[in-house]
């Protein structure tokens, strides 16, 4: 039961359900107004206006609260509404800060992953307009919401690129009206209209052809070695363009190159002397990698390293295995900021280096393709389909699957000179009829007169065939009966 008041703040207290006090109308000091207070069980008391002088009128505001309050409470929901919708976007959120690590593991979420669900959630805000009950969710309302994220609109000026990116952000939002659910807030989970995904191919990376990554690796190698250029920037565009070849080279994602340390670099032993010189081991750790999960990758990146040592300043230990690294060295980042080997190199610098490399070579050699960092790995895996590389050993070296391989990177094959001649193998045909010396092409609506007149020739030599053996078994019996 509710503690009882001293009245100070009572005044004309009417019960709507006499003689229990858990409910019951007032008028406070120097108002006309009534308010009504509740005691809901399990969830301590409840104290509004009604928003009327008349006394029936204020009765029935209290009497539907506490029918509202018992139906909530028979479907095993809570009915206190202190806080409105956007109030528990609010602590849904801070609930879910305290899942971040500092790496994809099982139970967490990264801070990139956090400050998607914030926005996700942000986008939902603006869809609804205004903070509302619970109670007054429009659930028909909330099914059109992946249709008004696609058409732009005042509201919604910048509609995603994909339906991709529309579905992430649904299921952020499944997951906090769960939470409601979970909390016992709502008694059911909103339903949304269907969105297709785009397929893996239609959403695919651009990537580079071998002439295209050729200019764009001279034009870099001669922006990167300017005169003229301040320390700082002359670090920069030399660690830059070295990150791009162990990119396309080793496979690396982005977030595995700029974590990497000089204790990640290791000597292959099973390698002969030759091979030495050419490739090494990288052990990802696994706070590095996209799915928290550690892997070892074989790269023919030696020479690429080595140039980054000389460009950190790092003295190299003679007699000692690649890297060639005092121990002092070890934990350093290898792609760090100018002078501060202790900081990773930071994504504005990145982005800031990129925009000026999207502005020197786009316009020259990437014919209006959308080239972003990823490339650099995009472009070495679609190398390495195009040499026949064995997809299981592709798929490990570079942590994804065979499937996604499959899917996005051998589509590049259907533009290749060796696709055109797979496909147009044995489609050569000699016209040994008309005896013509050069080759003719012929189109596959051509090939069946020229299967049908082999056939006729091949009926007529069979013809043949069968009369001369005939012929030579008459002679055989005519030569026994002489005998």
């Amino acid at each position: 039961m509710p503690r009882e008041g001293k009245g100070k703040w009572v005044k004309d207290k009417i019960l709507v359900f006499p003689p229990y006090e858990d409910c019951y109308i007032y008028k406070r000091p120097n108002s006309s107004v009534y308010q009504y207070f509740l005691h809901i069980e399990g969830e301590g008391s409840e104290r509004k206006s009604t928003k009327t002088s008349n006394l029936d009128l204020a009765k029935k505001v209290a009497l539907d609260r506490k029918l509202e309050v018992m139906s909530r409470h028979k479907q095993g929901l809570k009915a206190r509404r202190v806080k409105k919708l956007f109030d528990f976007i609010d602590e849904y959120l801070e609930d879910e800060s305290k899942r971040i690590a500092d790496y994809n593991k099982p139970g967490f979420i990264t801070s990139e992953t956090f400050r998607g669900k914030g926005y996700h959630l942000g986008r939902l805000k603006i869809f609804i307009g205004k903070n509302i009950r619970l109670e007054d969710l429009d659930y028909v309302k909330l099914k059109e919401y992946p249709i008004w994220r696609t058409i732009k609109s005042v509201d919604n000026p910048k509609p995603p690129k994909t339906n991709q990116s529309i579905l992430a952000e649904l299921t952020t939002i499944r997951a906090y009206f769960e939470y409601l659910e979970d909390k016992g807030y709502i008694h059911r989970q909103p339903t949304f209209k269907k969105l297709q995904r785009e397929s893996l191919r239609n959403n695919r990376r651009d990537y580079l052809n071998a002439r295209e990554y050729m200019q764009t690796i001279n034009t870099l190698r001669a922006w990167s070695n300017k005169v003229n250029l301040t320390p700082t920037q002359s670090y920069n565009r030399q660690q830059v363009y070295n990150a791009i070849l162990i990119m396309s080279n080793s496979l690396l994602r982005i977030g595995e190159l700029k974590g990497l340390r000089w204790c990640d670099i290791e000597e292959n032993t099973n390698l002969s002397v030759k091979d030495k010189k050419v490739g090494h081991l990288i052990r990802i750790r696994k706070e590095n990698t996209k799915t928290g999960q550690s892997r070892t990758v074989q790269s023919p990146t030696v020479k690429r390293f080595n140039a980054m040592r000389e460009l950190c300043g790092i003295p190299k230990v003679r007699g000692s295995s690649f890297p060639h690294i005092p121990p002092e060295y070890k934990n350093r980042y290898i792609f760090h900021i100018y002078n501060h080997p202790e900081t990773k190199i930071g994504t504005n610098s990145w982005d800031r280096i990129w925009k000026e490399i999207k502005e020197l070579c786009a316009n020259r050699y990437w014919n209006n393709k959308n080239i972003s960092w990823y490339s650099a790995r995009h472009t070495g895996i679609s190398f390495s389909v195009s040499r026949g590389v064995p997809l299981l050993f592709l798929s490990r070296n570079a942590g994804t699957g065979i499937k996604y391989i499959t899917d996005v990177y051998y589509h590049h094959e259907s533009e290749s000179k060796e696709t055109w001649e797979t496909l147009n193998q044995n489609r050569i045909f000699y016209d040994e009829i008309k005896k013509v010396k050069d080759d003719s092409l012929i189109a596959i609506e051509d090939i069946k007169g020229i299967v049908d007149e082999d056939n006729l020739i091949i009926k007529n030599n069979h013809k043949k065939d069968m009369v001369t053996k005939s012929t030579q078994n008459k002679r055989r019996k005519s030569t026994v009966k002489k005998t």
